[in-house]
């Protein structure tokens, strides 16, 4: 009966033990196993929605906004991770609170506990045995448990998503309701349940493009005389339109956004190299602004808007990267009221096929002025365009069409500057003003034999030739000619340890036939 009695015992020992055991195999941590229990604690009590109870903060700035979210966000966060122990911890306490009454109980009467207990048969004897151990296996666990809550409840752990759940919290309100659903229950909330490296890299690139929305009007600025320096050297009535049109922008944005008024982009019409981009690049920065720039040339509909984080080639979208793309992180605050140059507009009149026109379709229905919105399928919120819109292409879309009723009906709503170019007195004052010298100091910042470099007077009577007979009206021929002077002279002083060894170069310049 004594060896029943061991057997016993050492199978009740080996039941307490197994899960030690098991738990030293799989190496899962206790500080593992508290950060996994406390992730599906903040998505069982949807711990976002407590900002919800936090105030609204819309009349102050925009960034007294963001700190007044963040603070809040901060103060949740730190409390959650001292809550999930003391939650944890109650009922633990409570049974730990039991058992020492009862042991203290057992222990006053220890006498006739052991009288009872050799007065029942073995076999009872080894149940009750079994009953104690584990009672006491639980207890210690239980106590164990409440330890470890208590050292994590002072020395809270480090959540991977830390910053970002700082960083969304910060902005949440500043988002719209369906954005804040996506990013709350299908990505925070999904990573918590089961976490995962890749649930945690997708929710790090949505909230990458998400908190860098625009979320304000900035105050923008009219610098007259800015814009006359900028523009100086295009035909004076390009200058003079773009100057009313930069004003006019200006005093729309301040007007009240309830009103319906017909608001239509502007079409900047010439030749590559006429100054089209550099004048709407110059136009936004006298104004204060950014001008985010989206290129249609070979685009689709899903490079234009992008598609689904869920799909196997996952964008966000040309329209989306231009209008975040002076933003450098997710800490920035972006506004709404940039100017949009969308550049080769007219090559969706040009040809003709299933995908240009599924992409002209959607552009006529985006430029609308009660439709400056659209949808996208990457955040999967809509996302609303910059006030100011500036169309650019190569040909004039009131030509292209004119056999087109519907292409007709928004070409005849779009006023154009036409860009016609630059005369040889222009090009001669931008060649050698801002070409040659940014080029020079270009070349000497290489250091070395370069750094004191400028171009000869043979290389400027060079360039002052080809101005002569260029018949481009744009400047790309310009550029390209000025590049293969510097090509030449700088190489004329390159070091003759780097030369090829018995070999001469013709390094004359053929000035390329006019355009």
């Amino acid at each position: 009966m004594k060896l029943f009695k061991q057997l016993g015992i050492y199978l009740i020992i080996s039941i307490i033990l197994f899960p030690v055991v098991q738990a030293d195999e799989t190496a899962v941590t206790p500080e593992k196993l508290h950060i996994s229990y406390l992730r599906q604690y903040m998505a069982n009590n949807r711990f976002f929605d407590r900002l919800n109870a936090s105030g609204g903060h819309s009349g102050q700035p925009i960034e007294a906004q963001v700190k007044s979210g963040y603070a809040a966000v901060k103060r949740q966060y730190d409390w959650i991770l001292r809550e999930y122990p003391l939650y944890d911890s109650a009922p633990r306490l409570a049974f730990l609170a039991l058992a020492i009454t009862a042991g203290a109980t057992g222990y006053a009467y220890k006498d006739a506990v052991l009288r009872a207990y050799n007065s029942y048969s073995d076999f009872t004897q080894v149940l009750m045995l079994f009953g104690f151990l584990s009672g006491a296996g639980l207890t210690s666990t239980l106590a164990i448990n409440v330890g470890v809550n208590l050292y994590y409840g002072i020395f809270t752990p480090q959540l991977a998503e830390e910053s970002l759940i700082l960083g969304y919290g910060a902005k949440k309100k500043l988002l719209d309701k369906r954005t804040q659903h996506y990013i709350e229950d299908e990505l925070f909330y999904s990573f918590w349940r089961s976490p995962s490296s890749e649930a945690l890299s997708r929710l790090q690139k949505i909230l990458d493009k998400a908190l860098r929305l625009p979320f304000y009007s900035k105050e923008l600025v009219y610098d007259e005389d800015r814009i006359d320096e900028a523009l100086r050297d295009y035909p004076s009535y390009v200058a003079d339109r773009l100057k009313l049109f930069a004003h006019s922008e200006l005093i729309y944005q301040q007007t009240d956004s309830t009103i319906y008024d017909s608001h239509y982009p502007i079409y900047f019409f010439g030749a590559p190299g006429t100054g089209k981009t550099y004048a709407a690049k110059q136009l936004a920065e006298s104004m204060g602004t950014n001008l985010a720039v989206v290129t249609l040339d070979g685009a689709s509909i899903d490079d234009i808007v992008g598609t689904p984080f869920e799909s196997a080639d996952a964008r966000a979208g040309r329209i989306l990267d231009a209008i975040i793309a002076r933003t450098t992180s997710s800490r920035d605050l972006n506004h709404h009221n940039q100017i949009l140059l969308i550049d080769e507009f007219d090559r969706l009149f040009l040809l003709g096929n299933e995908k240009s026109k599924d992409v002209l379709s959607f552009m006529l229905k985006l430029l609308d002025p009660a439709n400056r919105s659209y949808y996208s399928p990457y955040l999967k919120t809509q996302v609303r365009l910059p006030d100011t819109i500036i169309l650019a292409g190569n040909r004039d879309i009131h030509e292209l069409s004119a056999n087109d009723p519907e292409l007709e009906a928004i070409a005849s709503r779009l006023d154009k500057v036409v860009f016609e170019g630059f005369n040889s007195e222009a090009k001669r004052k931008i060649a050698f003003e801002i070409m040659i010298p940014n080029k020079e100091r270009r070349y000497q910042s290489a250091g070395k034999l370069l750094a004191g470099f400028t171009l000869p007077e043979d290389g400027l009577e060079m360039i002052s030739e080809f101005i002569e007979t260029d018949e481009d009206p744009g400047l790309r021929s310009l550029e390209k000619y000025i590049s293969q002077v510097f090509e030449q002279f700088a190489h004329a002083i390159r070091p003759k340890s780097i030369a090829p060894a018995g070999k001469e170069t013709d390094h004359r310049i053929r000035q390329p036939a006019a355009a």
